[in-house]
């Protein structure tokens, strides 16, 4: 019963109604002109057939009037009169024919096919008059024709066609004037049919709008005059409509709404007063399930080169999700279309659109994870990094215009709250950095120096040999101190890129020509392979000598005396990226302190300093690249670094 209240199914019974009045209309309609077609082709044919006893008639009485004088002429109208009536008489034989066995070959129509018509008894009637007259006409001309050894006698035959051909003339009438009042007396009862059933559709009409105007416009003008004084804060008026239809459950969905208007001032509390990244998403993954569907949600924000957008934290149904790749592609995607507009972006067909994009890594990464619709709200003019939080959910075209309302009604609110919470971390990143910056620099710099100084001093002032000792190795180590204190600075201070195009294989090979003596130091070896593709980048030369150098350095030192570094640069189209691996055949890294190489103050060298890979690591995502290393003892050590191709 609940059912059969429902607006869904009284509209459907109307618009069913209304499609199969139609429906009866076009058959009728379909049905009434393939008859009167019929009646047109048969209309044709008679008409043909008049027009050949027509031109019997004139051939007749052309050659009367024109009778030949000698046996030359005789002979000229035998092949322009005698063949020419041979023909009408075929032709007329076979126009009978196809109305006594009601079938017409495709040569007497307009149509592909053969014409079978169903004849009324009056027309058979007609018909049967006609074929009477025309049998007796026929064999009276073909008698007058005769033939004698001279040839026909055309003379005899055009007198007899001039003579006798009124009864079949008017047969043909009789058989015209009954096919041309069937044709009247069908188009009278169409149009008759026809206003019975324009009647039927004004009246179902009339209907339909008056059901529509009771029981669908007059409840929903009560629902619009309720929900316009809860918008102008009646918020506790409930509203009432009259009916038991869908209008009166979306009023209660209303009135339900206005009741958890707290929830969206809990909502804008929290995140005015959230301070921390992963805290802020967690409760937008919470709460917002309730405002809009929301199977994932997901901060993303730019990398220094504005070539590549991470992944920072991720939401799936409400739980933390482990996050297996962080970095996309950003030029030329969605995602930078929407921090250009700095308004919500809806993808609502994210399979289709990934599949015609395969450089949209992270809608394709999406779309990998089940989702099909989402939403891109960008971070731009509140936070100090560009950034977007993404919706998306399983469902295809679950976003409303009214979801993307509500977004960008309180995507202000937000923005701020992730602005500010990238804020806080940025300026506690920077605040930690600089004042360790600032004290290293302060502490230690001017000691240094004046502790350099003296032992320049010492060792000029001709020292004994075991103070000359003592002041080489002072030396050095103060030397190691000043290293350390400019690795920090430059592991602190923030990256600035100088991007050009480059083509890396002939880069690489010219830095390992130019730094060769590092390894013939411990009488070591290089090995340099690449695809021979291009490989154009954009990348920053000095940075890229320095990361070369660090793992040029750490190659050498791990890798025994004698042995061969290898060097490989690939390019891969498909995923776009230049990649280079350096692999040693030194003894293996544990696997426990594998993941914790990059750490900063981290290392396994007596002599080091623990930022050499950290200040790579930091040069190459800088550069929207990746780097990785893995070791055993089958292959050694092998370090792998991705950049973006130009």
């Amino acid at each position: 019963m609940h059912f059969l209240k429902t607006l869904k199914l009284q509209i459907g019974i109307a618009l069913l109604l209304i499609v199969t009045l139609f429906f009866a209309i076009f058959s009728f309609s379909l049905i009434a002109l393939e008859e009167q077609r019929g009646y047109n082709t048969l209309l044709n044919i008679t008409t043909r057939l008049e027009h050949t006893a027509q031109q019997l008639i004139s051939l007749g009485m052309t050659y009367a009037m024109n009778a030949p004088q000698d046996s030359n002429a005789y002979q000229r109208d035998i092949k322009l009169y005698y063949n020419e009536i041979r023909s009408q008489i075929e032709l007329f034989e076979e126009i009978t024919d196809g109305f006594m066995y009601e079938n017409f070959s495709p040569d007497l129509t307009d149509r592909s096919t053969s014409f079978k018509p169903s004849l009324d008894p009056a027309i058979h009637t007609a018909v049967s008059n006609l074929e009477l007259h025309w049998a007796g006409f026929r064999d009276g001309l073909k008698q007058a024709l005769g033939m004698d050894q001279n040839g026909p006698r055309l003379k005899e035959g055009a007198t007899f066609i001039a003579d006798m051909n009124q009864p079949l003339t008017n047969a043909i009438r009789v058989l015209r004037a009954q096919i041309q009042r069937l044709v009247d007396s069908r188009l009278d009862q169409t149009y008759n049919v026809y206003w019975v059933i324009l009647g039927t559709v004004i009246a179902v009409t009339l209907g339909i709008l008056a059901w529509f105007a009771l029981f669908v416009l007059r409840p929903l003008n009560r629902a619009v005059s309720g929900f316009s004084r809860v918008a102008q804060g009646n918020f506790g008026l409930q509203v009432t409509t009259g009916t038991d239809n869908e209008i009166a459950w979306l009023a209660r969905s209303f009135n339900l709404l206005s009741s958890r208007l707290h929830a969206i001032f809990s909502l804008i509390d929290h995140l005015q007063q959230g301070s921390d990244m992963d805290e802020t998403l967690c409760f937008v993954a919470e709460q917002f399930p309730a405002l809009l569907p929301l199977d994932w949600t997901g901060a993303l924000f730019v990398v220094g080169d504005n070539n590549t957008i991470t992944l920072e934290h991720s939401y799936r149904e409400g739980h933390p999700e482990i996050i297996r790749r962080r970095r996309f592609r950003l030029p030329g995607t969605l995602l930078q279309k929407a921090l250009k507009s700095g308004e919500p972006l809806h993808v609502p067909d994210m399979m289709q659109t990934a599949r015609n994009n395969p450089e949209y890594q992270f809608l394709n990464h999406l779309v990998e994870k089940g989702l099909r619709d989402a939403i891109f709200l960008p971070i731009t003019g509140q936070s100090p990094i560009p950034g977007v939080v993404a919706f998306a959910t399983r469902e295809p075209d679950s976003y409303s215009p009214e979801h993307l309302e509500l977004l960008t009604n309180i995507g202000q609110l937000i923005t701020h709250s992730f602005g500010r919470t990238v804020k806080l971390a940025e300026h506690a990143r920077l605040a930690a950095i600089g004042g360790f910056a600032s004290g290293i620099a302060h502490e230690i710099r001017s000691p240094l120096s004046t502790i350099s100084m003296a032992l320049e001093y010492l060792q000029r002032s001709e020292p004994t040999p075991g103070a000359e000792k003592r002041v080489t190795l002072a030396r050095q180590e103060a030397e190691r101190i000043t290293r350390l204190l400019e690795e920090i600075l430059l592991y602190a201070k923030p990256l600035k890129l100088e991007l050009l195009p480059m083509e890396f294989a002939p880069f690489l090979e010219q830095f390992l020509a130019d730094h060769e003596r590092i390894l013939a130091a411990r009488g070591q070896r290089f090995e340099l392979s690449h695809d021979g593709n291009p490989n154009s980048i954009m990348g920053d030369s000095d940075r890229l000598k320095q990361i070369l150098l660090n793992l040029l350095n750490n190659a050498s030192e791990a890798a025994p005396e004698g042995s061969c570094i290898y060097w490989q640069a690939d390019h891969d189209q498909q995923a776009g990226t230049l990649t280079l691996s350096v692999q040693n055949s030194g003894e293996p890294i544990p696997k426990e302190i594998l993941p914790r190489l990059f750490e900063p103050f981290f290392t396994t060298k007596s002599a080091g300093t623990g930022l050499g890979l950290g200040i790579v690591k930091r040069m190459i995502d800088a550069h929207g690249g990746e780097i990785r290393i893995t070791s055993d003892a089958a292959t050694g050590t092998r370090v792998t670094i991705q950049i973006p191709l130009a």
